[in-house]
């Protein structure tokens, strides 16, 4: 069975096509894409926008990558003659969408009149309602002191992320089948598309969070990491909020948040968005000291911090199913989240992590507090958060999945054979 992927990002084994431009780490993606290419049965051929001029092809081990130049009338498409030249030239028994926030989806979909299935990453149609992070928008226009970060905030929304809407819309009502892995999802997917089969696949998670355990003596007591603080929905200004009311009693408390300081570059959002916001609240609460910014890293770096924190903290105030989650879970790393999205289906509240009402840091404050204040709890949710996480994340488990997903499409026998090989 001949399967082509769309997917979002550059896979590293492709990175060479593009002349070495910047590229994700892979992820999951990568991950269950090594498993789908040794498949007695399975071709396997992955396309996505590269930053090319024409459309370039090559096989890398098992697997053919496409990457095709981005063009069309749409942000983040490409154009219809490539996406035509790499369906009649691969001819592919299903094409498997990964992830339907982008233009270039809906144009694969609306040319192959095949078998099809897409998966859900985030859908921002359900993230939609959350853009501004429980920030008090309307407040902060009358305010002289904060209207211009409303203003960008509120210009990103209408200009950068509304129109992207109908697409996406448009996009999940063209699947024939959806593919997810959280209650979340699956309501989301039966808004846009009700009539569509749902099946259920979880990720595998990147090799270096399989490979060692937290351990509580070896942690920093009194420190927390996050894994990102880039958008007013990642809800980050809740955990300043939090910090501040606890450096009182823990003055050594110390926060590590994955990505790039608010106090570097010289683009525009960081002097009047989001980041600037962040960096002004962080300031005026006197938190300065306590919290730091990693710049980018990569999965061995990534898996290092979340062992030296004492928690975890997933601060989003929407999410689907949070990978950072997944990878300090699995790690045995005890874990604050919000209750927002599909978390609650990775981890039940007071046994594998302590969640929380999103727009309410008093509450995080205090469930930090009792990680800091109690061995036994953190070390009970270690325990159980690993024991969880490796059933979710299990990569054997979620390629029979994905196998089984296919096969009920497609009718033909791949998991049996699978098991064989």
């Amino acid at each position: 069975m001949k399967v082509l992927w769309v997917v979002n990002i550059i896979l590293p084994q492709a990175a060479h096509l593009c002349h070495g431009a910047k590229v994700a780490t892979g992820g999951w993606i990568g991950a269950m894409a090594a498993q789908l290419a040794g498949h007695p049965s399975v071709e396997l051929a992955i396309a996505t926008r590269g930053p090319v001029s024409t459309v370039v092809s090559e096989k890398v081990g098992d697997i053919l990558f496409y990457l095709l130049p981005e063009g069309g009338s749409r942000p983040f498409d490409v154009n219809a003659s490539d996406a035509e030249r790499v369906l009649q030239e691969f001819q592919p028994d299903l094409v498997h969408v990964e992830g339907t926030e982008f233009a270039h989806a809906n144009t694969f979909l609306t040319l192959w009149k095949g078998a099809n299935v897409v998966s859900l990453q985030g859908v921002i149609n359900g993230y939609e309602p959350y853009q501004f992070g429980g920030l008090p928008i309307l407040d902060m226009l009358f305010s002289s002191k904060y209207r211009l970060f409303a203003l960008s905030l509120i210009y990103r929304d209408r200009k950068l992320f509304r129109p992207r809407l109908s697409g996406e819309a448009a996009t999940i009502a063209l699947a024939k089948n959806i593919l997810g892995r959280t209650t979340w999802d699956r309501a989301h997917a039966y808004a846009l598309n009700p009539s569509a089969p749902y099946f259920s696949c979880r990720r595998i998670l990147r090799d270096a969070f399989y490979q060692s355990r937290w351990d509580i003596e070896k942690c920093n007591r009194h420190s927390l990491f996050v894994g990102n603080s880039a958008a007013p929905l990642k809800g980050a200004h809740f955990l300043v909020r939090a910090i501040a009311q606890l450096k009182t009693e823990f003055p050594d408390i110390h926060v590590t948040i994955a990505g790039e300081s608010p106090t570097g570059g010289s683009s525009l959002s960081k002097k009047i968005g989001y980041p600037a916001y962040l960096l002004r609240l962080i300031q005026e609460l006197g938190v300065e000291n306590h919290i730091e910014f990693s710049g980018m890293i990569q999965a061995d770096d990534m898996a290092r911090r979340l062992r030296q924190a004492h928690c975890y903290v997933l601060t989003s105030v929407i999410e689907n199913s949070p990978n950072t989650l997944g990878e300090a879970m699995i790690q045995g790393v005890p874990c604050i989240a919000a209750y927002s999205g599909g978390v609650p289906d990775m981890a039940r509240d007071g046994e594998e992590a302590l969640l929380y009402r999103d727009n309410d840091p008093q509450l995080l404050a205090f469930q930090i507090k009792r990680i800091f204040d109690s061995d036994a709890l953190a070390l009970q949710l270690s325990e159980n958060s690993a024991k969880r996480a490796r059933e979710t994340h299990d990569p054997e488990t979620n390629y029979r999945d994905l196998l089984t997903c296919y096969q009920s499409i497609t009718g033909e026998e791949l998991v049996a054979q699978a098991v064989r090989a």
